[in-house]
């Protein structure tokens, strides 16, 4: 999560049954729309002022079902509150609400897209929060591994697409992403193939060879902006070997994570030069219903799971302490003679 306010971030988990109510557009009266909780859930929300806000910002529940939302700035519209009047009050709720109506409600993106297709799905308007209109797009993946992206963009309305690459970042629209993609099809794993530098002169052939192991991925961006991260996080997933085990997956996913790390002080945004930095890193298990995260001070891998939640919704802070991110081992520390050694370790 990268964000350059400062982020009071909780994880917060919701039993089934949980009601969500969503806030009546001023040109309705009556009662406000409310949706329930069909699964427990694990979701992420933030405070603000000593305020919750008003939309998550990630989670997942117990059918298997991930929502991130991400910014999307310069590109969002959504419908005017005022425009919400007559029978649309019944089923209409604002964005900020969608990333908990999923949740809620659905057990795959198979059945997300039959409403959307259908019109079944909840009509939107802009809500507020943070004293605005955040601008936001929504990454919908499940258990399966089917992917939907969801926007509401200027001039075109509401647009779903099959996330068939599996990332997704920041404003531009995922069309986008995915036609900049085809940019870069020359990155590999190895540098098979690359012969160094060659050239002639005066008759004789020369080569330089190459030096440095990793030319395969000679050109990957590396800055920080939204279409460069795409382009990276598609490229590790699509070159990284297929685990083994859910384990080795979950190390290799905070490993994918930690290559868009915004560390503090990097990278300032808007008129005020506020800093934005990573406050924090989930990564989720949707098989076995677990959300491993970290923060920034407490660099320490935690986890939160479906299976082990109370009965009431109940919340944990995300950051900790710095002395809560690591492990002393003076104490384990022995006598290098006393150490069985594999035979192929050398010192």
């Amino acid at each position: 999560m990268e964000f350059s306010l400062p982020l009071n971030s909780h994880l917060v988990s919701e039993p089934a049954g949980t009601v969500h109510q969503a806030p009546l557009p001023p040109n309705c009266h009556g009662n406000p729309v409310t949706f329930t909780n069909r699964f427990k859930t694990i979701s992420n929300w933030n405070v603000f002022a000593g305020k919750w806000a008003n939309s998550l910002a990630d989670g997942v529940n117990e059918a298997g079902v991930s929502v991130s939302i991400l910014w999307f700035k310069g590109y969002e519209e959504y419908l005017d509150p005022t425009d919400i009047t007559g029978a649309a009050c019944d089923s209409a709720i604002p964005h900020t609400k969608i990333g908990a109506y999923i949740l809620a409600k659905y057990e795959n993106v198979e059945q997300v897209k039959e409403d959307l297709e259908s019109g079944k799905f909840p009509a939107i308007w802009g809500g507020t929060d943070l004293n605005m209109v955040p601008p936001i797009h929504f990454n919908i993946i499940d258990k399966t591994g089917a992917g939907l992206v969801l926007e509401h963009t200027k001039g075109e309305g509401v647009k779903w697409y099959d996330n068939t690459v599996g990332v997704l970042t920041n404003s531009p629209p995922y069309p986008w992403h995915m036609t900049n993609l085809r940019s870069y099809p020359h990155f590999q794993r190895n540098d098979k193939g690359r012969e160094g530098f060659q050239y002639s002169s005066l008759g004789d052939t020369y080569t330089l060879s190459q030096q440095w192991t990793g030319s395969g991925l000679l050109g990957l961006p590396g800055d920080y902006t939204s279409p460069s991260r795409f382009i990276k996080a598609a490229t590790l997933l699509s070159l990284a070997p297929k685990p083994a085990t859910t384990d080795e997956a979950i190390v290799q996913v905070f490993h994918h994570m930690n290559a868009a790390d915004i560390p503090y002080g990097i990278v300032e945004t808007g008129p005020e030069n506020r800093v934005s930095l990573t406050s924090w890193i989930l990564v989720k298990d949707l098989g076995r219903g677990c959300v491993y995260y970290r923060a920034y001070t407490d660099l320490s891998v935690k986890r939160l799971c479906l299976h082990n939640l109370p009965d009431v919704r109940s919340a944990v802070r995300i950051e900790g302490n710095f002395d809560g991110g690591f492990r002393d081992t003076s104490g384990e520390l022995q006598e290098i003679d006393n150490i069985l050694l594999d035979k192929h370790t050398e010192l």
